[in-house]
């Protein structure tokens, strides 16, 4: 009892799609076209106007859930999350990124980081009227954060790794994110003091993980040989 809704992106039509998907689950599958502005919220938006089930996991295209998420965030759900985040780990390194063990307040969604788009799962009733923002970076932040206000806002972590995500498609420019995060703060009326915060928060963990982790790594790696 599910269904999978692609929100279609590209300039390939929904056949062509269907086409390269087997015949077994091909009639769990909706293929919508994005009608508003291109990108990931875009896209994720025409999929939400299009589902019909009580619980939604996103995935982006490049990315893939390992077996058990479903089930671990169904029994989440079971005992009260409405929006619940499992861990993941990146396609380049196999390192696990764990999601923050809770989430007491709004603010948390950005001073706490973990939480990837395609790990989470929600439930409609605490998704309502809620969508994505035409934002083409951090969107995804903006969008827990609205989340996160709602008095439906109940978090569940699952610390398992369950979700690859692809690096392929993200940017490492780091001046560029700051920039998208420093726009959703402005957006969403973010103090100066608490700003500053997150702003040092983001810039210093995407360093570490983009640069500092990876020299780590490599330094260990010639120790060991």
């Amino acid at each position: 009892d599910f269904e999978i809704v692609i929100g279609n992106d590209s300039n390939i039509s929904g056949k062509e799609i269907l086409e390269h998907i087997g015949s077994d689950i091909r009639h769990h599958i909706v293929v919508v076209n994005n009608p508003g502005p291109h990108g990931p919220g875009g896209a994720r938006n025409a999929a939400l106007q299009a589902c019909s089930g009580d619980l939604i996991a996103f995935l982006d295209a490049d990315d893939y859930w390992l077996p058990g998420k479903i089930p671990a965030q169904i029994a989440a759900v079971a005992k009260g999350a409405t929006f619940v985040a499992t861990g993941y780990s990146f396609d380049t390194s196999g390192n696990l990124t764990r999601p923050p063990d809770r989430i007491d307040s709004p603010k948390e969604i950005f001073l706490k980081r973990g939480i990837g788009t395609s790990t989470v799962l929600l439930t409609r009733s605490l998704l309502g009227e809620h969508r994505f923002r035409d934002i083409r970076f951090a969107q995804d932040i903006d969008f827990w954060y609205a989340l996160a206000r709602s008095p439906e806002f109940r978090y569940a972590a699952v610390e398992a790794e369950l979700v690859v995500y692809s690096t392929a498609g993200s940017t490492r420019n780091k001046v560029t994110q700051l920039t998208y995060v420093f726009r959703i703060l402005r957006i969403n009326k973010i103090g100066p003091i608490l700003g500053a915060r997150i702003l040092w928060n983001y810039g210093f963990s995407g360093l570490y993980r983009h640069y500092i982790e990876p020299l780590m790594r490599n330094l260990t790696g010639k120790k060991s040989k």
